[in-house]
């Protein structure tokens, strides 16, 4: 077990040998004057007064007896404390505890139901409350100080006579032979645990304190559970101990050894004895004195610096950042010190392969990365390496596992901080500190942790180009490569590398991921994946992309000449994408064209299995490709806004794919052409009237006559029997929509007449009807206008009476003289310059209102 020598006070004698026996010790202080109080065995309470002196910036102290006050004749004062904030002083001797004013050491109380007590413990906080319980054979009684005396609050029994209490906060402990209680002051609940063997218990800090056994001590907090993994161990059993107010102690979680000296005479050896290992801190509140049973010694601090070079020369470095960082001196270069101590510190602890710690050293010394690295030689460029020097052999720190981890721990946490500095050995340099750590990283990554790779280079990073290709191609880790690429955006080398290691749908996936801007790259890598599985690659331009598509403009090209199979489903993609279909004309031409040329390519009579006759199958109704391939180009023909038909007809047979010929004669106003397809050469009569349904449009000069080129078609044909039936048939269905002087100028003057008779019965029935209709709306307004034309006659002959006492509807004031008036339609008079500006305001609104209508209809308003 290691072991730290906190020789850090001078201890100076102040009383040596008195005639009586010392049992306890404390100080008082009181405007400015300094009291130092004994209790003796002989039951007497020496009062000194403490006289300091500054001799040449150093600070010196005697004691001077002032005062003697008999308290006992009889029993020794056991216990002592003084309460400065209450200037009380609280006395344990004959089995009772008395209370003294110490402004003219009155007695303020003793404590009557302490008669028989063994001892008594505090919990105090300056300024808030204090409480003392007192062990008074099976029972405490706990009292508590209203400012000017103790009141009791409650008393506890317990199973035996307490050995040693000790109190924080709202807990109390108790100690017997072989157990211990916690009591809870707040509820009164307590807490029994068998132990054997104790020796006492003593509170560390809040809610934790140390069971003694023998020469052993547990951690123990309120609940009654052990709080820290670690015990503590003394050389020798201790017999008590004090955490007082002098002091401020936090105990790390680590094995702590602490030296006891039963009987203490040698002062030198009493400032040695006050040790611990893993203290986290000690702070000195006020004067320290220690006695023997017939010495007083005061031990005054060291100079800070000579204490702390004194722990540097002996390696006790922790300790000494310890002090450093917690003392309370203000004291000229601490913070540059601090920085030395730490940087010597993290060195050592590296070069004893304790490298956690040498880590957490070199992190809180902020010392320079490059350095750092430079403990792992293979890790830095040789160039780098040779510029700097190491204060100590290092040992194969780049294949230690342990060293290795926390190196990696140390320069991730130098990534998230931001290196704005460059150190001077990397001037004239391809490094600069980011490069450096990220470079070092990956190497740490290759050899710890691989699977970290991938991680490193998803995220913005600043690796060594040059360097981390060497590495990762000498550990054969193309994948990483790859990322390495991607994340420098040197897409080519990447591709490069993939096109000769990997499949072709690592390129592809690859490809997938650019966008717009590396167009160019995209298509000089598209071209062996577009050959070589011609499917699969067609992903690269369909895929969506976070970015703007890619620019179909520069793909259809391409597809024309490396991959023209895939051009037909590219223009389907693009053009029937739901959320953004693109519209440009020449794509619609170009899909039309793609459909066609399949078409043709199929009903070439060496590819037909079956004999085929144009037109005597409806299209998209034939069995395999063709007939889907049909259906695509009939489909798109008829919903497509954006092709030229005028460019598609020269290219489509006059002979074949009659349907497909109507529709594109349909779109550019050629009805006639495209129905007499439908009638001569289809043969479909009710296509052809189906046609005429989806044109028909009475408003329209170029529409309203289709069924009339429908019968047209039927009855003028040259060298061909004229279609009656069908002409007849269609003008007794549609006889509303067809002009009946025209359409009988276009039969044939020998149909019999009966033949004619539904039609012009039925014409001759809807125009009597409508004139009917006609004749009925027209009485009805007539009636409407004699009905108007009384109400006025009525409205016009009322009387209004105009007197004196008569008011103005508009204005409220009365008509005076010969006032102009008007009447208005209700009986009610208003001044005549009154109505007008009424009217006019009136007439504005309305004026305003049909405004603001049109304007919403031409949609200047939502």
């Amino acid at each position: 077990m290691s072991r730290i020598n906190m020789n850090s006070f001078d201890p100076i004698s102040v009383i040596d040998k008195i005639t009586q026996r010392i049992e306890c010790i404390d100080t008082w202080e009181y405007r400015g004057s300094k009291y130092l109080f004994l209790g003796t065995s002989e039951g007497h309470l020496l009062i000194y007064d403490v006289v300091e002196k500054n001799v040449q910036g150093k600070i010196t102290s005697s004691v001077m007896l002032k005062d003697t006050k008999p308290i006992s004749k009889k029993t020794p004062i056991t216990q002592m404390n003084v309460f400065d904030d209450f200037n009380i002083l609280v006395i344990l001797t004959d089995s009772e505890i008395r209370v003294f004013n110490l402004i003219n050491f009155s007695v303020i109380a003793i404590l009557q139901k302490t008669k028989g007590c063994n001892t008594y413990a505090y919990s105090y906080k300056a300024g808030e409350y204090l409480h003392l319980v007192a062990a008074v054979k099976k029972k405490l009684v706990l009292y508590s100080w209203d400012g000017s005396d103790f009141l009791e609050i409650k008393e506890y029994n317990i199973p035996d006579i307490a050995k040693n209490i000790d109190f924080r906060d709202n807990a109390i402990t108790v100690c017997f032979k072989k157990a211990y209680n916690i009591i809870n002051i707040q509820d009164g609940s307590a807490i029994n645990v068998e132990a054997d063997k104790l020796s006492f218990t003593i509170f560390v800090q809040e809610r934790e304190f140390l069971i003694v056994k023998q020469n052993m001590a547990f951690f123990i907090n309120t609940e009654g559970s052990p709080n820290r993994r670690h015990s503590m161990t003394w050389l020798e059993t201790p017999s008590a101990m004090a955490i007082h107010y002098p002091f401020a102690i936090s105990i790390e979680p680590k094995q702590v050894e602490i030296q006891i000296i039963p009987d203490p005479k040698d002062p030198k050896t009493i400032s040695q004895s006050l040790f611990l290992l893993g203290c986290k801190s000690i702070t000195v509140k006020k004067d320290i004195y220690v006695s023997s049973p017939t010495s007083v010694w005061r031990l005054a601090p060291m100079p800070l610096m000579e204490v702390v070079d004194e722990m540097v020369s002996n390696l006790e470095y922790e300790t000494a950042i310890n002090l450093l960082s917690n003392t309370q001196e203000n004291v000229p270069g601490i913070k540059e010190k601090l920085i030395k101590i730490k940087t010597k510190a993290a060195y050592h602890l590296f070069s004893k392969e304790q490298y956690e710690s040498a880590m957490n050293y070199f992190e809180s010394a902020q010392v320079d990365p490059l350095k750092i690295i430079s403990l792992y030689p293979g890790l830095l460029p040789p160039n780098l390496q040779q510029k700097l020097s190491v204060p100590f052999q290092v040992k194969d720190t780049d294949k230690n596992s342990q060293a290795l981890k926390e190196l990696e721990k140390y320069l991730v946490g130098c990534r998230k901080n931001k290196m704005t500095y460059t150190p001077p050995e990397l001037s004239n340099s391809d490094y600069d500190l980011p490069t450096l750590v990220d470079t070092t990283l990956l190497k740490v990554y290759i050899k710890g942790n691989p699977q970290l790779i991938p991680h490193l280079f998803k995220v913005k990073n600043y690796c060594h180009i040059e360097e981390s290709q060497r590495v990762l191609l000498e550990e054969k880790k193309l994948n990483e490569l790859v990322l390495l690429y991607k994340s420098k955006e040197l897409h080519r080398e990447a591709l490069t590398l993939l096109a000769k290691t990997k499949t072709p749908k690592d390129t592809i996936s690859y490809l997938c991921q650019l966008g717009k801007q590396n167009m160019a790259i995209i298509l000089e890598h598209s071209k062996w994946v577009l050959q070589k599985c011609p499917e699969d690659a067609l992903t690269i331009f369909t895929t969506e992309r976070k970015e703007d598509a890619l620019p179909p403009a520069q793909i259809i090209p391409h597809l024309k000449h490396f991959a023209q199979p895939l051009l037909r489903q590219y223009l389907e993609y693009i053009i029937n994408d739901p959320l953004n279909p693109d519209k440009t004309p020449e794509f619609h031409n170009d899909l039309v064209f793609e459909y066609l040329n399949a078409i043709l390519e199929l009903i070439k009579p060496d590819k037909c299995v079956v004999k085929r006759v144009p037109g005597e199958t409806i299209a998209g109704t034939e069995p395999g490709l063709l007939g889907v391939l049909r259906k695509k180009l009939i489909n798109f023909l008829e919903t497509s806004k954006y092709y030229l038909p005028e460019k598609m007809l020269s290219r489509f047979p006059f002979d074949d794919l009659y349907e497909e010929r109507a529709i594109l004669l349909s779109r550019i106003g050629r009805h006639e052409s495209a129905l007499a397809i439908y009638a001569h050469k289809l043969k479909n009569f009710q296509m052809a009237e189906e046609y005429c349904d989806r044109n028909y449009n009475k408003d329209s000069e170029d529409a309203k006559d289709v069924y009339l080129s429908l019968m047209n078609v039927y009855l003028k044909t040259d060298g061909v029997e004229p279609l009656i039936d069908p002409a007849l048939r269609l003008l007794n269905k549609h006889y509303r929509s067809i002009n009946t002087p025209k359409a009988l100028n276009l039969l044939p003057t020998n149909i019999p007449i009966d033949e004619l008779y539904p039609f012009l019965e039925a014409v001759i029935r809807d125009n009597t009807k409508t004139k009917r209709d006609n004749q009925i709306i027209k009485n009805l307004f007539k009636s409407e206008h004699i009905k108007i034309k009384e109400e006025l006659i009525h409205l016009r002959s009322g009387v209004i009476k105009i007197t004196d006492d008569l008011n103005c509807a508009v204005c409220g004031k009365k008509f005076l003289g010969t006032q102009a008036f008007a009447a208005q339609p209700n009986g009610t008079a208003v001044h005549y310059v009154c109505f007008k500006q009424d009217k006019y305001q009136q007439d504005r609104f309305q004026s305003q209102q049909q405004q603001q209508q049109q304007q919403q209809q031409n949609g200047y308003y939502d």
